[in-house]
């Protein structure tokens, strides 16, 4: 039998970003979620593994009132966005369970692409998707 250690103490998480990836904050105090950059990593389940875990400690640990999560993305692959999916229904279970959850999708003025994602989202889940268009 494995000993799970129980964790008391959740630290901010910080992911720097490379070309392949985005930058990646998670900040206890607010419980706001940013990624800034590409989305492109070739194993993106195990990239994005901190992530989840990280909000699994923070849902037991903190009991929040709220989590954002904030996306400035210039790109991101099928792939990625088949785990970053499997993240945000986490989350919206958790939003479906009273626990008021927030999605904000940056997009640069001319990033179609971007954009469009941002509205598959809203269309995809039962959380609020606020679209911001920046410069």
């Amino acid at each position: 039998m494995v000993n799970e250690e129980k964790i008391t103490e959740l630290v901010d998480l910080f992911i720097p970003a490379t070309t392949e990836t985005p930058e990646i904050k998670c900040e206890k105090s607010s419980g706001r979620i940013m990624m800034v950059g590409n989305l492109i990593p070739s194993d993106p389940q195990s990239f994005l593994s901190p992530v989840q875990r990280w909000v699994q400690n923070y849902i037991t640990i903190f009991n929040p009132q709220s989590i954002t999560i904030e996306f400035y993305l210039t790109f991101i692959n099928g792939c990625s966005e088949y785990h970053l999916g499997k993240l945000l229904k986490n989350l919206e279970e958790l939003h479906l369970k009273g626990l008021p959850v927030r999605v904000i999708c940056h997009y640069e003025n001319e990033d179609l692409d971007m954009k469009e994602w941002g509205k598959d989202l809203s269309m995809a889940l039962r959380i609020p998707i606020e679209l911001v268009e920046i410069n």
